[in-house]
């Protein structure tokens, strides 16, 4: 039995300090095929097939911090499974929302296998930065939900892995509010919960949060199907009125932005009674609170006298592999494995990452996490996080007209104005 020589791990905070150490023998020569099959053909049809090559393969690997240790396991396993490759791999920390920018700016020196969101699949694929996935992929899609094939699916072509749901909720403390109150955000806001404590936090100033309010009542980016690059309805009445909202929310005292992490911090500290977030954070918040901790769908808001769901964005975390990677065979197989049933069985037990695929999703113990059930019924009621190349113009406009509001730059006497400036930003804007 041949024995196979694994690449070690490298943790690493930054990108910049990464070191890839390995046993896995002295690099692949230049005439060593990249990426194709590399099987010996047969002598004739009448001989057995040559013995399968192994190929020396060097793969970087981009994932979010919490996941360095489960990956290598992961990429172990895999490396076991499969004679035909000899992996030395490294593994650095960069966040699922910065992989797609770092391979924008140098796709040479980026991972060859990276997370990203889903709304992103098609910006990248449209830039050439992705190879479509065909190897192994068949052995899960039947197994995907269609809302995730078509996050990830271009012109018929799929060119990441989905692996859990990617939206927020909300958590709260069960001392501090009831399950009918968490059912109305202005409910939550009018309890006097005392001195030196906080109702409700989320983030502004962060354009993947601020949306819920517009989305909420009723407006759309890029058209009710989120395909028309020259639409959206942000500064009409209904974005009117929830830019007011926004601004009201900004001054209430007993809001706290959750910037940097000071919502979670003050959650965990028994200090807040509320804060959006997802099911990444359920871990830390158990740890600290135990059984007060509850989670749920977001709620409803009073805006413009009415009350109305928030809505937020939903897409995907997904994993994926760079277009000029030496080994397009092992990373789009490896890119599978990373998303198959054991991996993110894995994935949840480790972090609470809630599995896309059916089989988990609808299994006993994944329907009885109330973390779980909250991103189910939140999902509900979400909007489709639009995957057109367009989608890139949305983010920083966004970002930037959350601070003005959170900063009290933005009042209603030049809301208008400034809604006109967000949409004219996000619409009219050329994404390279």
């Amino acid at each position: 039995m041949k024995m196979k020589k694994i690449g070690a791990l490298a943790m690493t905070a930054m990108l910049g300090t990464s070191v890839l150490t390995g046993c896995g023998g002295e690099n692949a020569s230049a005439s060593t095929p990249q990426g194709g099959d590399t099987t010996a053909p047969a002598a004739s049809t009448e001989t057995a097939a040559a013995p399968t090559e192994t190929q020396k393969v060097e793969l970087k690997i981009w994932v979010p911090e919490e996941e360095v240790g489960i990956t290598d396991e992961m990429v172990k396993k895999f490396d076991e499974a499969h004679g035909e490759f000899d992996i030395t791999y490294e593994i650095a920390v960069v966040g699922i929302d910065e992989a797609p920018q770092a391979l924008g700016t140098d796709a040479d020196t980026a991972a060859d296998i990276f997370y990203t969101p889903s709304g992103g699949v098609g910006d990248l694929a449209a830039k050439g930065l992705l190879l479509p996935i065909t190897k192994d992929f068949d052995t899960i899609a039947a197994d995907l939900p269609e809302s995730a094939l078509n996050a990830v699916t271009i012109d018929g072509l799929t060119y990441a892995v989905p692996f859990s749901p990617n939206t927020f909720f909300m958590y709260y403390n069960t001392d501090l509010f009831t399950e009918e109150e968490v059912k109305s955000l202005d409910t939550m806001l009018a309890k006097d919960l005392g001195d030196g404590m906080w109702n409700f936090s989320t983030q502004l100033t962060n354009s993947w949060y601020a949306e819920m309010f517009f989305l909420g009542n009723g407006c759309t980016l890029f058209g009710e199907d989120g395909s028309n690059p020259e639409d959206c309805s942000f500064n009409d009445a209904n974005g009117f009125a929830a830019g007011q909202y926004m601004i009201e929310l900004a001054k209430n005292p007993k809001y706290l932005e959750d910037a940097d992490g000071v919502g979670g911090n003050a959650f965990k500290e028994g200090k807040l009674g509320a804060v959006t977030s997802g099911a990444w954070s359920a871990p830390e918040f158990r740890e600290a609170l135990g059984d007060k901790v509850a989670a749920v769908a977001l709620p409803v808001a009073n805006i413009g006298g009415k009350d109305v769901q928030l809505s937020n964005f939903v897409d995907f975390k997904t994993i994926t592999f760079k277009s000029n990677t030496q080994y397009p065979l092992c990373a789009q197989q490896l890119a599978v494995y990373l998303a198959s049933p054991e991996s993110c069985l894995t994935r949840y037990n480790h972090q609470g990452d809630v599995p896309v695929l059916k089989s988990l999703a609808e299994s006993d113990e994944i329907k009885n996490d109330i973390v779980a059930s909250a991103l189910n019924d939140q999902a509900a009621n979400a909007t489709n996080q639009p995957s057109i190349p367009k989608m890139g113009d949305y983010w920083d406009p966004m970002k930037a007209f959350g601070v003005s509001v959170y900063n009290k730059e933005v009042s209603d006497a030049n809301l208008q104005s400034q809604l006109d400036a967000l949409v004219d930003s996000i619409t009219s804007t050329l994404t390279n």
